[in-house]
């Protein structure tokens, strides 16, 4: 039986599929709340999760008769001529159960602080938004910090029934009605700053701050939320919403840890006073989890001794309840319009200032409550309860005594991503829950305030010294990782990455080859999810898989040879991933690991003048070897070559203007201060910016008229005119730079439209351009000399 190891399982996901193959799979993470998902997902299922079938006695004992009627009534479950029951899965039974009793009970206890209305109807959610006050002296309004109107655009729904709450306004006071259908307004939030709609003033985002660290943060809730028979109920607050949230007693509960503050990349919300957890919950919302934690605390001391194995491993499963429960119960969660449900915090893995949220009812209908979670976890259970289970350690990995020399076939890692997630930082957010739910079962996961920070393996400046230290820290811990994994594997190490930074990868690659591996292939694989973190400019929408084993080295190499072998390696791989569709960062990247090949076969490599190259040396060859083969066999100018091999190597993302200094001398005759004279770049301190259609027509007026001006300036004008709508310019235009379907023009065009970035708005403009050619060209046929000769009137 394949051994395969993780060395950074967080979740898990790698060893569940080595599992599931019928691996014997390993993993390691020093994340304590990583290693309990691990446990969840991992060991518990596969252990405890068989069939079992009980006597009457035994199941009335242990269940109550109530549950054994309810259980009758399922005949699939019931066999009628001994009166047993069979479970099919012992453990997502129990876990239900008590899941239900803990749920249950605290419903009994704390459900009328979510009262019903007079029909009965319960509430699902609540609608809030924080309140900021105009800082003109005159005004003093109090305005409600909304970036927008809509409750609902529920999706597939036409926009008559799209809900919104429409404002009114009596002297400096505003209040709410809630209407159906469009009302496009702009909001009173723009990117933290207050647009009085009373006095028309604006309070800048540093006086908002000022407000909330001296006077607190004010709420208002505008709206409630309720599940009617074919749609959403949206309505007012009621007298008894008000009167309850007025009468809520003070929760005993106190969540005094603190936000990472000196992370204020992921956590910008101490700088508008939110410091600790315990401030990402609102008062009701305390209460309720004061009312789970209680009725958890005496489950364990009457029905689920935690001596037992299997009845901790029932506990595990409703700490990780908890944690999910609270993950949709914070004051900084997101209302999402287009699916009428309530969204965690965590989309960009970060903890934003929000100024509206949604307050939901944990025992309500929407699939993010309680139940909605529990039967997740449930149908998770039963759904991996396979038979063979993954042995996991809450451990930093890199201890040669964890496992033999050899002794591991293969280890299939995605590594920390060097500085781009704050793994430990974010996760105390659900630390600090399951620290108050499985503390006393867990005592050495959970005996520290909140989650190891120094010795994870992240390059943050926050939690060393500078920067340089915290490169060298991850380096180092790294480093010594793949040390320790090349001795204990006997077969294959196989790295995922999906960051494009070049410092990400010659740290990564730096650390395998200081292990006294080599990469011997990268492949880029179409797994990675858009949107959400992969949104952001550092990572791939692929991932690039490369392949290690041990090496042999030969000794010195001759820069010459092998930069002409990287080159020589690198089109050959672009050719191939362009061929299968793979385009800019992607493409780019995954051609990293066919120039470390080249380069990792020798001791060291030398310039002549005995200078040691060094792998940011080689990663910037590679990307200049692959920017020249994506130029060649390009007919064009070189301003357009330029253009269309810079989008494919970073799109429309800011890249720094030495990059681009350097690249536009790979196999071109240009320089930077040309291509900003060109308008190709748009320039913001030492940052640059690929210029859109729209905002170099912006600049130039006169842009690709005529027929000997730039294919690229040609191109972005015939843009321009197909935005507005002008279609007779356009088609005067074509005529006098693109009459036939041979010219070079359609040419660029259509490589515009591979490279350029799905969803920007220069690809969909020449999407449609192209799908509109071949009528274009006939009416550009049917005009006559004189009216092609007309130059339009597009920027007149």
């Amino acid at each position: 039986m394949p051994r395969v190891f993780d060395p950074f399982a967080g979740g898990g996901a790698i060893p569940l599929e080595a599992a599931r193959l019928g691996c014997r799979a390993f993993g390691n993470d020093i994340n304590p709340v990583a290693h309990i998902i691990q446990r969840a997902s991992l060991e518990f299922p596969q252990r405890f999760g068989k069939p079992i079938t009980y006597s009457y006695a035994a199941f009335v004992a242990r269940y109550g008769e109530p549950e054994y009627a309810r259980q009758h009534a399922k005949q699939h479950v019931l066999d009628t001529s001994t009166g047993s029951i069979r479970l099919a899965n012992r453990l997502a039974f129990d876990v239900e159960f008590f899941a239900r009793r803990l749920l249950g009970r605290a419903e009994a206890e704390i459900g009328h602080f979510y009262p019903a209305d007079e029909k009965g109807r319960k509430p699902i959610a609540y609608y809030w938004a924080r309140v900021g006050t105009c800082a003109n002296p005159s005004c003093r309004a109090e305005v409600p910090l909304l970036k927008q109107f809509y409750l609902s655009k529920r999706r597939g729904t036409s926009s008559s029934k799209w809900v919104h709450l429409k404002p009114s306004i009596t002297g400096n006071k505003i209040t709410f009605s809630i209407a159906k259908g469009e009302y496009e307004n702009s909001g009173w939030n723009s990117r933290g700053n207050l647009n009085c709609p009373v006095c028309a003033s604006i309070t800048n985002a540093s006086s908002l701050k000022a407000e909330f660290h001296q006077n607190g943060i004010k709420e208002i809730l505008i709206a409630t939320i309720k599940e009617g028979n074919t749609e959403r109920l949206y309505e007012l607050p009621s007298q008894k919403d008000e009167e309850v949230i007025n009468g809520l007693p003070s929760p005993a509960l106190v969540l005094s840890e603190k936000l990472q503050v000196g992370n204020n990349r992921n956590f910008n919300t101490p700088g508008w006073s939110v410091d600790s957890f315990g401030q990402m919950f609102s008062k009701r919302q305390l209460l309720t989890f004061e009312r789970l934690l209680w009725e958890l605390e005496k489950l364990k001391k009457e029905e689920l001794f935690i001596e037992n194995e299997y009845n901790r491993a029932i506990v595990t499963y409703l700490g990780v309840l908890v944690d999910r429960i609270a993950a949709r119960n914070t004051s900084y969660g997101v209302w999402h319009i287009l699916q009428e449900t309530v969204e965690h915090p965590f989309g960009r893995q970060a903890i934003p200032m929000v100024f509206d949220y949604p307050e939901m009812n944990p025992f309500g209908s929407l699939s993010g409550s309680a139940y909605g979670q529990l039967d997740s976890i449930v149908n998770f259970i039963q759904e991996e309860c396979g038979e063979f289970s993954a042995v996991c350690k809450n451990a930093s990995s890199g201890d040669e005594s964890q496992f033999e020399a050899k002794s591991i076939t293969a280890v299939v890692t995605d590594p920390p991503y060097y500085d781009a997630i704050a793994y430990a930082d974010l996760s105390d957010f659900f630390y600090i829950w399951l620290k108050r739910t499985l503390g006393n079962v867990y005592p050495l996961n959970f005996a520290f305030p909140l989650t190891p920070k120094k010795e994870e393996c992240t390059a943050l400046k926050h939690h060393h010294k500078n920067n340089d230290a915290a490169r060298a820290h991850f380096e180092k811990k790294l480093q010594g990782i793949f040390n320790t994994i090349e001795r204990q594997t006997s077969d294959m190490v196989s790295i995922m990455f999906a960051h494009q930074s070049t410092e990400a990868w010659t740290t990564l690659c730096n650390s395998v080859l200081g292990a006294n591996m080599n990469i011997t292939g990268s492949w880029a694989i179409d797994t990675e999810v858009t949107g959400a973190l992969k949104a952001e400019k550092a990572f791939l929408s692929s991932s690039v898989t490369v392949a290690c084993r041990p090496v042999v080295r030969q000794g010195e190499g001759n820069y010459k040879r092998v930069r002409d072998d990287i080159e020589a390696t690198v089109a050959r791989e672009v050719d191939e991933l362009y061929r299968l569709g793979f385009r800019g960062a992607d493409l780019l990247t995954a051609c990293f690991g066919q120039a470390v090949s080249v380069f990792g076969q020798y001791e060291r490599v030398e310039k002549s003048d005995g200078t040691r190259v060094t792998v940011a040396e080689l990663l910037a060859l590679a990307r200049e070897s692959a920017f020249k083969a994506l130029l060649k066999g390009f007919d064009g100018d070189e301003y357009t070559k330029f253009y269309i091999g810079w989008l494919q190597l970073y799109g429309l993302t800011e890249a720094d203007f030495d990059d681009a200094a350097k690249f536009s001398r790979a196999g071109l005759q240009l320089n930077v201060a040309e291509l900003l004279s060109h308008g190709i770049f748009a320039k913001k301190g030492n940052k640059l910016t690929l210029a859109t259609s729209a905002e170099r027509l912006l600049e130039h007026k006169s842009l690709g008229v005529n027929a000997d001006d730039l294919l690229l300036d040609q191109a972005h004008r015939a843009l321009g005119l197909y935005h507005r709508g002008q279609r007779r310019p356009l088609v005067q235009h074509l005529a006098r730079v693109a009459p036939a379907p041979e010219r070079p023009f359609w040419r660029v065009l259509t490589a515009l439209g591979e490279v350029l970035p799905a969803g920007a708005d220069d690809h969909r403009l020449t999407a449609g351009l192209l799908a509109d050619r071949d009528s274009l060209l006939r009416e550009v046929k049917q005009l006559d000399q004189v009216q092609a000769g007309a130059t339009g009137d597009l920027f007149a």
